[in-house]
This record gives C-alpha cells, structure tokens and sequence, in this order.
C-alpha cells in the first residue's frame, strides 16, 4: 500500500509539472500579459476634484464609430447657427499670418504629425493633444501594438454618447506558430480619457459647451477662422497682446489668498480695467467700427461691431490665458486661451461661464453701458 501509493503520488507530480510547462508555454507564446484591460487609466484636463470614475454619463463601447457621426453633423445639430458664424467666403486664401506674430505663434502651436494622423489606422488628430498623448505614450503605445505574437494591430478611436469622453480600443489577429492562431481579438475597450464630469451638474442644459469634445472641435473653427480672415485676426492679435500687457490683479480681486508674486512691468486690473482698456484702444484697429461696454454684477465686458457688421462678444478678462500658482503665488501663461470669451456666437458667449460668487450666467443678464464709434 505504502509503494503504491508513492508511486501514484509521482504520477501526479509528473502530470502537474507537464501541464505547468504547457500552461508557461501557452501564457508566452500568446503574449497573454497583454490582454488584462486593466489599464483603464482616465485622463482629466479639467480637474479641481472631478469624478473621474468609468462607464458613467452613458458611455457607448459598443462599435467603433462616433456616436454624433462627423464634425458638421455634430455642431448643426447641437449648435445650430456656429459654423455659419465661423464661415469664410468660398475660395477664400490663407491670409499672411506674419503680421500676426502671436497668432502665428499659437496657429504654430497646434501643429499635427503624421504619427497622429493615422496611429495604428486611427485619426487622433480628431481629439485634444492630452488625449492624444495618453493614447500614444500610456494606453496603446508602439511597444503593446507591435508584439510579435499580433499581426494587422489595429486601433478604434471615437467620442462618446455624452462627447465628453475619448472611447478605444485595438483589434489584432495571433499570427501563426501561436496558440489560436487566427482568431482574431480585440482590447483596452475599458480606456478612455475623459473630460470633466462635473460640469453637467453646473452648467445644466449649457454643460454641452463644456464638453471635452466642444472645446477641442471649437477651437478648429477658431484656427480655420484665424487662418482665413484678416479681421478676426487683427482682433486676436490685439487680445492677445494685451493679455500679455495686463495682469489680473490677483492679491485684491480674487479668491487667492496666498502671497502673489506679482511680473515687473505690467498693468494690474480686474474685469473693469480690461474692459476700459479695451473701450479705449479698440477703435484703433481698421476692423472695428464701434466698441460697446456691456456690465453685470461684479463684471464688465465689451461687444466689437465690425467693419463689415458682425458683432464679436468680446471679455478680456476671461480671455486672458493667465494663471496663478497657487503653491508659490507665481503668475504664468499658457496658450489655453478662453476660446468662448471673444466669440461671434452669442449663445457661446452668454452661456460658457458661470459665476462662482453668484452662479449666474453673467453675460447673459448684462446691460449696455455704454458706446463709442470711429
């Protein structure tokens, strides 16, 4: 009994360590490491506490194409009224962007590389850069894609139901000489970089200008515009340029509390200051026709009437690209523009922000102060 059982027991221990080496075998030649989607890693460019957390606000993983289908079809029929806003004439050229040097500047910016316009298949330029950057160098990066075990890898990539999320995923076939080779899998459809979800919360039925996708797409219109229309450019150029010139004067008109540092050489203001900066100098530019002073509580903004008639909304002080360090109280830029701030879309305009003091939609309540013309 004793010899018998001993020997059955070297059976066993035989038979594990043969389908141990086959187990190895099959997990090596099948690269199967790569099939855990549980990098479900979330990008978030809007942050101060968002919810981050997946499959919420509708998410549809179910097919790789948009939901909203293409570019025009998505701002018809969610803005109806903007792209006609943003038109240029037919047959329109480029215009000499050198006598914009800090349009030129942020046009330059913004430049794609053939990479992103076709990654594994995938049209990234169709997303912000952050995005693009957790696709290509976190999610599905050259090394995951180019395993030798996958042949004809392939990436999906598309918005959201809510267009407030990047959805993904990557389909290969297990080449030959590895285990079910030819069957043909797909993974990573748990990713998704995602904008801020708090925004439906606070904007309501307006949060849809807060979207990840409104405010990268908006933005192409903006450039396509820049590019093509010397007045709107002229205008950007002059916002831009005092957005460098003026300094918000964070230590006495803010929520900030710390010690600023403030920049040598600058003009310290606050909403009325840019908007009288703006009154006095605007009428210089060959564009404009006539400036108006438009106020709310706690808040001052202006309205460019163009040569041509079109009325551009137009707040500086929400424009400005500025910001403040809130650990050392240092004040920087960047070229995140407020897009939505100097706009010829009035919905756009009166509806993009909110008041933290009041809640309120302040360019939506404001009355004309005043008016000056050329």
């Amino acid at each position: 009994m004793k010899k018998t059982i001993k020997t059955g027991t070297r059976l066993l221990r035989d038979f594990a360590i043969i389908i141990g080496i086959v187990l190895i075998f099959t997990f090596n030649a099948c690269d199967f490491f790569l099939e855990d989607d549980s990098e479900d890693t979330n990008g978030d460019t809007y942050t101060n506490g968002d919810d981050i957390s997946n499959g919420t606000n509708g998410d549809d993983v179910s097919n790789g194409t948009n939901s909203t289908e293409d570019f025009e079809y998505y701002m018809n029929n969610n803005f109806p009224g903007l792209l006609v806003a943003y038109s240029v004439s037919e047959g329109s050229s480029p215009i000499n962007l050198d006598q914009f040097p800090r349009v030129k500047q942020w046009l330059d910016s913004r430049a794609v590389t053939n990479k992103e316009k076709n990654y594994y298949g995938a049209d990234l330029t169709r997303f912000p850069p952050a995005a693009r950057e957790f696709i290509m160098n976190t999610q599905f990066t050259q090394e995951r894609m180019e395993v030798v075990s996958r042949l004809n890898h392939t990436l999906e990539t598309w918005w959201s139901d809510d267009n407030n999320a990047v959805l993904m995923r990557a389909t290969y076939t297990i080449a030959p000489g590895y285990v079910g080779a030819g069957t043909i899998r797909t993974w990573g459809e748990n990713a998704r970089y995602r904008g801020s979800s708090t925004i439906w919360e606070r904007y309501g039925e307006y949060a849809k200008f807060q979207t990840l996708r409104f405010r990268w797409d908006f933005t192409q219109l903006v450039e396509h515009l820049l590019r093509h229309d010397p007045m709107f450019a002229e205008i950007i150029e002059f916002a831009m340029q005092l957005s460098y010139e003026i300094e918000y004067d964070w230590e006495n008109y803010s929520g900030y509390t710390g010690t600023v540092i403030p920049t040598p050489d600058k003009t310290y203001a606050v909403c009325d200051g840019y908007a009288k900066e703006v009154t006095e100098r605007a009428l210089g530019l060959s564009s404009v026709a006539a400036v108006e002073r438009w106020t709310a509580p706690n808040h001052a903004w202006n309205v460019l009437e163009l040569i041509d008639g079109r009325r551009l909304f137009f707040d500086l002080t929400w424009f400005d690209n500025e910001h403040i360090n809130e650990e050392t109280g240092a004040i920087y830029q960047t070229d995140d523009y407020g897009w939505a701030n100097i706009t010829f879309f009035e919905e756009l305009f009166h509806y993009s922000n909110i008041s933290y003091g009041s809640g309120l939609f302040l360019h939506s309540v404001g009355v004309l102060a005043s008016r000056v013309e050329k």
